[in-house]
């Protein structure tokens, strides 16, 4: 943007302020509006450094409090760096109307949403959190520091640039994104690299045997060794396979806990499933 005498401009600190707030957008949550309420009270300090006058303050914010709701913490903060932009740009003369700013809005939470949320929850998370379970299974008390501290600063890290990014690109920058069709191919190997990860935790943490032998004649046969020459692992990929067979026939996560601990018990009592030892 061109700086022009009496141009409003936002300092650094007010994108700042903005872009923090931000990460308070679902502490006003309800089910009519979902996250506006806090968009809107994160929107304030730009608003506020933007107009003068308690009207054009009111009529501001008023344009924020439409429904809205994306990932708001990793990628979803470029929306509202898109919208400090087009807020700066009205405010010195842009010919912006609130349809803009709302359909823009609009338009980008969903596919911000889902790759966002592709990237938290099927990559950063899983990532971090099979580090530290490994870290914690091992007794040591790193674990849990360490997945706090990694994820807040991956998760800030990835919020302020984008933010930064919206605000100096514009929603030039998304059409490009969008027109090109990198979002999808972004989201879809995210979620491969998610499944990779989720698929080499179950191999390692899911440590399930069959501890049952039997003799036919004067032979031994171990019906553990039997199933590992034919794949090994078979028995926890087995349960995995189960689990998530249940999970998406929509059986509620702590119904398959307490299956889980029920067959565990029962199977470990009738020495049909164990532990292998140390």
């Amino acid at each position: 943007m061109d700086n022009k005498p009496n141009q409003i401009k936002l300092r650094k600190r007010d994108l700042i302020f903005h872009w923090l707030l931000g990460y308070s957008n679902e502490t006003c949550y309800n089910y009519e509006r979902l996250q506006a309420l806090g968009t809107t009270a994160a929107m304030y300090p730009i608003i506020k450094r933007l107009y003068k006058s308690k009207e054009d303050i009111s009529k501001a914010l008023k344009r924020y409090l439409v429904f809205f709701n994306t990932e708001p913490s990793f990628i979803g903060t470029i929306i509202h760096g898109i919208c400090a932009s087009m807020e700066e740009q009205r405010a010195n003369g842009a010919n912006i109307t609130d349809e803009d700013t709302n359909a823009l809005r609009t338009g980008l939470m969903g596919p911000m949403a889902g790759i966002g949320d592709t990237v938290s929850q099927g990559l950063v998370y899983p990532i971090l959190a099979g580090i530290a379970c490994s870290l914690a299974l091992q007794g040591n008390v790193m674990g849990p520091i360490f997945f706090e501290i990694a994820y807040k600063v991956i998760m800030l890290t990835m919020g302020y640039n984008m933010y930064m990014l919206g605000y100096r690109r514009g929603k030039s920058v998304i059409l490009e994104i969008l027109k090109s069709g990198t979002l999808s191919k972004l989201t879809d190997a995210f979620s491969i690299i998610g499944l990779m990860v989720v698929g080499a935790m179950t191999s390692q943490r899911v440590n399930v045997v069959v501890p049952l032998s039997f003799k036919v004649g004067q032979v031994s046969l171990n019906i553990q060794k039997i199933l590992d020459s034919l794949l090994p692992g078979l028995v926890p990929l087995a349960i995995t396979l189960i689990v998530w067979q249940l999970i998406r026939k929509k059986v509620k996560p702590i119904y398959v806990i307490l299956l889980l601990f029920v067959l565990g018990i029962v199977a470990s009592y009738l020495n049909i499933l164990g532990v292998p030892k140390a």
